[in-house]
């Protein structure tokens, strides 16, 4: 998978977030989804779409949970031509030729490029050819950096079904995510990028350290307590997780589905383990 791929799906997990939380502490990331009209159970995987190649993990009963369902089912389908992929590369640049330092005065643009120098050891020259990128890509694309060998749970399911010849589908298309990313203005996704560069690595690292225990009541805290994310929320979780949930029901009841889902989809009373209680489903954390 390349670089725009990675940095667009890092993006949409690093700046996740969400409300509410569990009733208690949970370490797990795998769920089972029965009762109601299920004849066969499905399960919910709560993902970090990158990470260490060193800290990657699929234990034995995930293993079996995927080996066990008929579906995988990812936030989208990344399996799409090299000519889609140039395509939506185009999506990511800066809206109308603009660039960072139209959006900030000198004085602040200074002082955004020292945060990426000192803190994430970005150079100097480096940091102006990122100004061309929309600023929420960026995370991502410095993490595919900063973090050496990585691996993607979303290519290593994808590898894994289709061994087992799986039928893959989305949630959503990458189409489609681009376009819920043009939709939050780019004065909001500048206001996040000056709050939370200084950060951006420290951050990951807490988040990343939460999930490697499974820890998910951790990893909300981690998330929520980060700065600058409230004006993107909406469009980055909560409507995702209303229009996943209601796709999700669609299938429960014909064919058994492993749905792969970044984490923090999964918890709070908006996220998708509250929301099939709601509706009636059992959900029980697969230890």
């Amino acid at each position: 998978m390349n670089k725009f791929f990675a940095g667009l799906a890092t993006s949409l997990i690093v700046f996740g977030s969400a409300f509410g939380c569990l009733a208690q502490e949970t370490n797990s990331l795998l769920w089972k989804v029965s009762g109601k009209d299920i004849t066969k159970p499905s399960y919910l995987f709560g993902t970090i779409h990158m990470l260490p190649q060193d800290k990657y993990f699929f234990t034995e009963k995930m293993e079996e949970a995927l080996k066990n369902s008929e579906v995988l089912a990812l936030e989208a389908d990344i399996d799409i031509p090299l000519a889609e992929q140039m395509k939506m590369a185009t999506q990511m640049m800066m809206p109308d030729g603009k660039k960072w330092s139209d959006y900030m005065t000198a004085e602040e643009y200074a002082t955004l490029k020292s945060a990426f120098v000192d803190s994430l050891g970005i150079k100097d020259k480096k940091v102006d050819k990122y100004a061309n990128i929309r600023p929420i890509y960026i995370s991502g694309l410095i993490l595919t950096e900063l973090l050496g060998k990585v691996k993607m749970y979303e290519q290593e399911l994808t590898e894994m079904a289709k061994k087992e010849k799986k039928e893959i589908v989305g949630l959503e298309t990458i189409q489609e995510q681009m376009e819920i990313v043009s939709s939050i203005p780019v004065e909001d996704q500048m206001d996040d990028l000056k709050a939370s560069t200084a950060s951006m690595l420290r951050d990951y690292n807490e988040m990343l350290e939460a999930y490697v225990t499974q820890n998910l009541t951790e990893l909300e805290k981690v998330s929520t307590d980060s700065e600058g994310f409230d004006k993107m929320e909406a469009k980055l979780l909560t409507e995702r997780n209303d229009r996943w949930v209601k796709a999700i029901q669609e299938v429960l009841a014909k064919q058994s589905t492993f749905f792969a889902v970044g984490a923090m989809h999964l918890v709070g009373e908006n996220g998708l383990i509250e929301q099939l209680k709601a509706a009636g489903y059992t959900v029980e954390a697969v230890n």
